[in-house]
């Protein structure tokens, strides 16, 4: 397994080997599709503000059962 270079690359790349639409997450992890997309793509300024950005990432992490 090689190494991921940031964090949006290893939230993407657990969710698609998991074969798990945005959707489906958003679903199960009760956090909106953008936001989760927001946090793939590293943009934390959508989140609303560090502390929203720092439980979104420990919520869709655990669900995905990657490291937060």
């Amino acid at each position: 397994m090689t190494r991921l270079s940031t964090i949006g690359e290893a939230l993407r790349s657990a969710r698609e080997a998991q074969g798990k639409s945005l959707d489906e997450a958003a679903a199960a992890t009760r956090i909106r599709s953008s936001y989760l997309a927001a946090l793939e793509r590293e943009e934390f300024g959508e989140l609303g503000g560090n502390v929203y950005a720092k439980g979104f990432l420990r919520s869709y992490a655990g669900y995905l059962g990657v490291d937060p």
